[in-house]
């Protein structure tokens, strides 16, 4: 059992990091979402620029999968989504309500709480937008004009972990998640 799917193409600088930490991965087409033949994964990222169909054509495959991804997390597995990189986009496929605003600017950034702000690398990191969390999402880091770059919700027995942070998550990071997560289906 891979302990990560990254939805998405394949890239080797994702690769790296993964093999940094130690853990297993597998990359998965959009396309294959909730398939009954997937083994059981403890995280699933979604990186940066999901949404815009310059960069990907995995937004299709996360709007079909919505009750695979409800399921993944609610049964204990910790969902970490990145920057959509469109003007703006609602969250409508996650289980919670969540917005995001497109505003490139690199930040002073403010931890409010939280283990998972271990994903930032740098006090000063790239942004590609900000998070306008809705009910049930807490928010654990904001820029230096007060709104959310990183927010966590607690679903169930897992974890949504979303952010506007353009950079790669801190290798502590994916430990932090790891050992949160349990196996689920995605």
């Amino acid at each position: 059992m891979p302990d990560i799917a990254l939805i998405g193409q394949r890239t080797l600088l994702f690769e790296k990091l993964f093999q940094d930490v130690g853990a297993s991965y597998q990359f998965l087409s959009p396309l294959i979402l909730g398939s009954p033949f997937l083994p059981h994964y403890r995280m699933v990222m979604i990186p940066s620029g999901f949404a815009n169909p310059e960069y990907s054509q995995t937004l299709p495959g996360l709007v079909r999968a919505r009750s695979s991804i409800e399921s993944f997390v609610k049964d204990g597995g910790v969902l970490t989504v990145f920057g959509p990189l469109i003007p703006e986009h609602d969250f409508d496929w996650l289980p919670l309500p969540l917005k995001y605003i497109c505003e490139m600017s690199t930040q002073s950034v403010t931890p409010v709480g939280e283990d998972c702000s271990c994903l930032l690398c740098t006090p000063t990191p790239e942004c590609d937008g900000y998070l306008i969390p809705g009910e049930g999402f807490e928010t654990v880091v904001k820029d230096d004009k007060g709104r959310a770059i990183l927010v966590i919700a607690r679903y169930g027995q897992g974890l949504i972990v979303a952010t506007s942070v353009h950079e790669f998550p801190a290798a502590k990071y994916i430990r932090w998640a790891l050992d949160k997560a349990r196996p689920a289906r995605i």
